[in-house]
């Protein structure tokens, strides 16, 4: 199937790893400007009333269609279509492409595709003067098929004023010139590279020659033996300079193959076949490249705006909405099909590409969309043949049965519902998971028919146990991408109970047995390591892992990957909670009954002791960790908390202070009274020696803390204290701590009474093994950095915060992200893995910024504790979010202003990309409201209308194999679908309860 090309795209991982959007890039960007407008006689054109094609040298310049057939083109749907990547379809390059046409077909013959090829010396230790009367030059032997380009480095030696000629000449001064191009270069940037360029030119020798115009220029070379052998000799007034080569850059192509390209126009449909015979080593089909009209900036996908195309899928359920490739560089994900994948048009018609697993990708300019269109294996081999269709469609707002859909007596509000799930639910690519979200990807991906579905179970499969039962964090690696795990002990251990839970899940909606008889002693492993590794049998999992121990700067212990949860993760023992009904009732459909009722037992136990040891009774809601030393941590994560009440976990009381919190409480800031930052200097603090630093503080404050670099090592251990006053002065001891394995990241901190303003000192003594005090060569008023007590010279200060007190924020929990509530509502200054104290508050997604899976915990949390109607209401205002013009996706800034994970600046939200686990805000529909839940032993249906929904549905809801229907209404759950119709009536809050039997 489609997911099996193995073209291009970097992993959740790689993103993590800090690759971010730069490897989402496709090569695209090699395009040539055409070097003269085509003959009439070189121009082909093929049109039938559906579609016009015309071209020259062996590409298409229009494609425009008309679904009516009438010969009414609408605006051309691509203004360049050509084999490859790069644009080298000129009569530079193309010039001897044949084509015939005959009736409603075009052949092109001798289509020749090139790859860039350079020659470039760009070695230097000696810089030659050019003076005036006289010239320096460079012969040099071009290997590839044509160059259009050259050029060298040169120095002004600080002159702003200076300039020279460049000319390039067929031959060498030996065997005779002959003048192809020459520019003068005015002004002359100092040290930098200037170009001529060139018409094409074939393979051969050339000579490269300067001469005086202005100023003092010069050129660049390498006196002695170069690495890079430019098959040619210095000149200095064309006499040969011995041991001696400039520098030169000659830009160019070679021809990597020929190809031949037939059309055929019948009715709606224009069929397509080409063959590439590659002349060197096999190389893997390279596609077709299309460009059409774009506008990277702003936020509207209209066609008045220059938008064609405002949606992307294929036959398997991938899908890519325009909105989301707004104001960036690059298509956040392929989108492949079976057979089809189909750009949904602005206007009144859509392009349906047909072919052999077809992949559309593509890359954005500020006006264009360069598309790549390949099919069939991403293999190299030494001929590609293939065959491709597009087929111009009458517009149609529907998509393939593959894709769900949510009915309701409010049809807009469904539709809505419909539009964002297809959007958050399937632009992710739906392989290369971590088991960190594989409950959430279920939840969003089980019931459905699509490739999504199929790569969940490959995702289950493919990961790895360790022989104690902990599941690895992805499939081919035990820990989380950093930090370094030959330092640390990465791994996340929530993807135990992720995993038993999308496995059950997985399993209760496809009843695939193969698949259960693989997991299921898997499933058993990995809650024996939560049971009997990590203490779950008490009720509560304890992570046992120093680097895990949940105290300040230590390490993540789950998806939330740069806040210390640990040692008793209130996050993690709410999926504990989960997974132990999940294997409950696995072990009670395979006939265990016996360790069915052991599994609820505990669970009954994981409820008591859960709603004791993490509830914080003054703010009402659960804190986020107990560390090792029994200290709670509580930033207000709402995220716990709305996940723990949706498995169940709080009492009927404790939910309602949670959402009194929730929905009336304010948010709790702190503010820096002392910032003083790093400026790029980190000297090290030797054994017997101590560096320090003073401040001046004009307001009171409650912490001090430094940040240390260890240089990629751990283990360093060194004494903090901190007094009044200053070195020489008799300063008072306020406080002091040791710190002990201290490795980069992390921010030592002091907790105080609190101080009054004045002049303080801290100091860093008593130090072993590798530690520096990041500093700054910048000046700051009533501060300065110590060496052994006296002013230091290596560095003018050094990195130091002191916070003042907590105070209340505003009651923005919900109002300042809107499609989501704040993830904490308590400024977390210190409890991060990675530094985040100089990030401002709502600027990190993990630090009163949002993250939009949390919405559909939301709504499912409501809609069990609250009402119906409270769930409807958070999710229309999620809805009214989502209807604005960005569709809550996209570059940054969002619509109104938002900063985003994957760009530079603020990274307040995570809506799109790399958070497939997004879709559960729309999925919360399902659950919420339908109240669809599959089961080992059933399809179970447990309504929850509003007041404003008479009825609400969803149409091709997968389940054991059947494509159904599901309605409710009331008082009746109706389920159809092929061979398939039951009707039943329910008691409000009762489930109706559907066996495989009876479908």
């Amino acid at each position: 199937m489609a997911m099996g090309n193995k073209r291009f795209r970097p992993s959740r991982r790689l993103f993590l790893q800090g690759a971010g959007s730069g490897l989402l890039l496709a090569a695209s960007g090699m395009a040539r400007p055409l070097q003269a407008m085509a003959t009439t006689a070189e121009t082909y054109q093929l049109e039938n009333g559906f579609i016009s094609l015309s071209g020259a040298y062996g590409k298409l310049t229009r494609f425009a269609c008309d679904p009516t057939g009438a010969g009414q083109y609408q605006p051309t749907s691509f203004g360049s279509v050509f084999l490859g990547a790069t644009d080298f379809f000129d009569a530079g390059f193309n010039k001897d492409v044949t084509w015939t046409a005959t009736g409603t077909s075009l052949g092109l013959a001798g289509i020749q595709l090139p790859s860039t090829k350079s020659l470039k010396q760009a070695q230097t230790n000696s810089p030659v003067p050019l003076n005036a009367g006289h010239t320096i030059g460079q012969s040099f032997t071009a290997s590839m098929y044509r160059f259009s380009r050259v050029g060298g480095q040169f120095p002004t030696w600080s002159s702003n004023n200076a300039a020279l000629r460049m000319t390039l000449f067929a031959g060498t001064p030996a065997t005779g010139l002959a003048e192809i191009a020459t520019r003068e270069v005015n002004p002359l940037q100092d040290n930098g590279w200037a170009y001529l360029d060139v018409p094409d030119q074939p393979a051969g020798s050339y000579y490269l020659e300067i001469s005086h115009t202005a100023g003092t220029p010069g050129w660049w070379s390498r006196l002695g033996a170069a690495t890079v052998d430019v098959g040619g000799s210095a000149y200095q007034d064309r006499q040969v300079q011995a041991d001696r080569t400039m520098t030169i850059d000659v830009a160019g192509f070679n021809v990597d193959g020929v190809a031949s390209w037939k059309l055929d126009l019948s009715g709606r449909n224009l069929a397509m076949a080409y063959d590439i015979q590659w002349k060197t080593d096999p190389r893997a089909d390279p596609g077709l490249t299309l460009t059409t009209s774009w506008r990277r900036d702003g936020y509207s996908v209209a066609a008045a705006d220059g938008v064609l195309f405002n949606r992307f899928y294929g036959d398997q359920g991938i899908y890519m909405p325009s909105e989301q490739l707004k104001r960036r560089d690059a298509w956040t994900n392929p989108v492949s099909g079976s057979k089809a994948v189909t750009a949904g048009g602005n206007g009144p018609y859509d392009l349906r590409f047909t072919g052999n697993e077809p992949v559309l990708d593509g890359t954005m300019t500020a006006q264009s969309m360069v598309m790549s269109l390949n099919s069939g294996t991403a293999d190299a081999a030494q001929t590609i043949a293939r065959s491709l269709a597009v087929e111009v469609q009458p517009h149609s707002d529907a998509l393939p049965t593959i894709f769900p859909v949510f009915t309701a007596s409010d049809q807009r509000r469904a539709s809505q519902v419909s539009s964002f799930y297809w959007e958050r639910a399937f632009s992710f690519r739906f392989s290369g998971h971590a088991m960190d979200w594989a409950d959430w990807n279920g939840r969003i991906l089980d019931w459905t028919g699509t490739a999504g579905r199929a790569a969940q179970a490959d995702s289950l499969l493919n990961t790895q146990l360790e022989p104690d039962g902990y599941v690895w964090s992805w499939s081919d690696r035990a820990e989380w991408p950093f930090p370094d795990p030959k330092l640390f002990d990465a791994r996340h251990f929530s993807s135990n109970a992720m995993y038993i839970l999308g496995a059950w899940r997985y399993y209760s909606w496809t009843g695939d047995a193969d698949f259960l008889a693989t997991m299921l002693p898997r499933v058993r492993r990995a809650m024996t390591f939560y049971l009997e590794s990590l203490g779950g049998k008490s009720g509560i999992v304890t992570i046992d892992s120093p680097d895990h121990s949940g105290r300040d700067g230590y390490l993540p212990s789950n998806y939330w990957d740069v806040t210390s949860f640990g040692y008793q993760d209130a996050f993690l023992n709410a999926y504990f909670y989960g997974a132990l009904e999940a294997m409950a009732q696995l072990e009670e459909h395979v006939g265990g009954a016996a360790r069915a009722d052991e599994l609820r037992t505990v669970r009954k136990l994981t409820r008591q002791r859960y709603n004791t040891l993490f509830w914080n009774g003054t703010a009402g809601r659960y804190v986020q960790s107990i560390d090792a030393d029994g200290v709670a941590h509580d930033y207000g994560s709402t995220y716990v908390n709305l996940e723990a009440a949706s498995f169940g976990l709080p009492t009927q009381d404790q939910a309602a202070r949670i959402f009194e919190w929730l929905d009336h409480g304010r948010t709790e800031l702190q503010e820096a009274v002392v910032q003083i930052e790093e400026g790029g200097l980190a000297p090290k603090i030797t054994a017997g020696h101590t560096l320090g630093q003073s401040f001046t503080a004009d307001a009171g404050f409650v912490s001090v803390a430094a940040r240390f670099a260890t240089y990629a090592e751990r283990g360093a251990a060194f004494t903090m204290t901190f007094y009044r006053g200053l070195p020489g002065e008799a300063p008072v001891k306020i406080a002091e701590r040791k710190f002990s394995d201290w490795f980069d990241g992390r921010v030592a901190h002091l907790d105080l009474p609190k101080q009054p303003p004045g002049v303080y000192y801290l100091e860093v003594s008593g130090v072993t093994g590798t530690l520096a005090w990041w500093s700054t060569a910048k000046s700051v008023p009533g501060a300065r950095a110590y060496s052994d007590g006296k002013p230091a010279t290596d560095a003018s200060n050094r990195y130091v915060m002191a916070l003042g007190e907590y105070f209340e924020g505003p009651a923005d929990i919900y109002s300042k992200w809107v499609f989501a509530p704040r993830s904490t509502t308590r400024r977390n200054s210190y409890w991060f893995f990675l530094t985040h104290l100089t990030t401002p508050w709502g600027e990190e997604v993990q630090d009163g910024g949002a993250i939009l899976y949390t919405s559909g915990f939301d709504v499912m949390a409501r809609a069990r504790y609250r009402s119906a109607d409270d769930a409807w209401a958070r999710m229309t205002a999620i809805l009214d979010r989502w209807s604005e013009p960005d569709h809550i996706c996209g570059g940054a800034p969002l619509y109104r202003g938002e900063g985003t994970v994957d760009a530079p600046g603020a990274h307040s939200v995570g809506t799109d990309v790399p958070f497939p686990e997004s879709g559960l805000a729309p999925a919360s529909f399902l659950y919420a409201f339908v109240g669809v839940e599959a089961e080992p032993e059933a399809l179970v249906i447990t309504p929850n209308l509003p007041s404003a929904l008479s009825n609400a549905g969803v149409r091709n809801l997968h389940w054991r194999g059947r494509q159904l229907e599901v309605q409710v209404t009331r008082d009746t759950v109706t389920v159809t679908g092929k061979g398939v119709a039951v009707k039943r009536r329910y008691k409000s809050g009762k489930s109706v309860r559907i066996g495989s039997d009876e479908l």
